[in-house]
């Protein structure tokens, strides 16, 4: 996650919706609510004064719609900032439109909280990745970082526990150079079959880079790096 705080505008004109939300906000770490905005005007003003990262945006509003909003939201004269919707409409033009508009990701009412949960990671996880680049960045950093963002990542499953893939990831970031999963092996303490499951989950989601060496057998071997950008 981003070392920066992330600022965020809640906007819904239901005060229930808005005080669950703030709640749940809260619970996450690393993010604060600046504001709550019950209509458009309000939403706009509350931009200008706060110029939070990041609005919980929903469509309907009682004096201007929310698209307008996100529309506004985009102009020059507003401190940069991103959209994520949380609308009951269903329909697709809705969807089309909210993107059309700017909106990274749109979650249909009643999100619940452990979507919200996630979804706010993800943009943490996403914005981490710029920040944490200077300049220039590869392909697979803005591959790593549209997964993250659209919620695209592999998903882990069961054989897969969080400790070990993370003894993994630190076993090959602290050797510095591609391993095959013999090396990944003995450096960890588990058999080759286990860790060659984990480097294979970890390259699916593009945490680890995978390349081909060819020895003298002319069999190539399998070698994996950890993925640092």
């Amino acid at each position: 996650m981003a070392s920066k705080e992330i600022t965020l505008l809640i906007v819904d004109d239901d005060p229930v919706v808005t005080t669950a939300l703030r709640a749940q906000v809260n619970r996450i770490s690393g993010f604060r609510v600046v504001a709550i905005a019950h209509t458009g005007r309000e939403a706009l003003a509350a931009a200008r004064r706060f110029a939070p990262r990041l609005v919980l945006l929903d469509l309907h509003l009682p004096d201007i719609s929310g698209l307008d909003v996100a529309h506004q939201l985009r102009r020059p004269d507003y401190s940069p900032t991103d959209v994520i919707v949380i609308s009951g409409r269903r329909e697709s033009a809705a969807v089309q439109a909210a993107m059309q508009r700017g909106a990274l990701y749109y979650l249909i009412k009643p999100a619940r909280t452990g979507t919200v949960e996630q979804t706010l990671l993800r943009y943490a996880a996403a914005s981490a990745h710029l920040s944490a680049g200077e300049g220039m960045v590869e392909q697979r950093a803005i591959d790593r970082v549209f997964r993250s963002l659209h919620l695209d990542a592999v998903v882990r499953p069961k054989s897969i526990s969080a400790a070990t893939e993370r003894v993994v990831l630190d076993a090959l970031a602290a050797a510095g150079r591609d391993l095959s999963a013999h090396e990944t092996a003995e450096a960890v303490g588990i058999s080759r079959a286990t860790a060659r499951r984990y480097l294979e989950y970890l390259a699916d989601r593009g945490d680890v880079v995978t390349s081909l060496r060819y020895g003298s057998s002319g069999r190539p071997q399998h070698r994996y790096r950890f993925c640092d950008s």
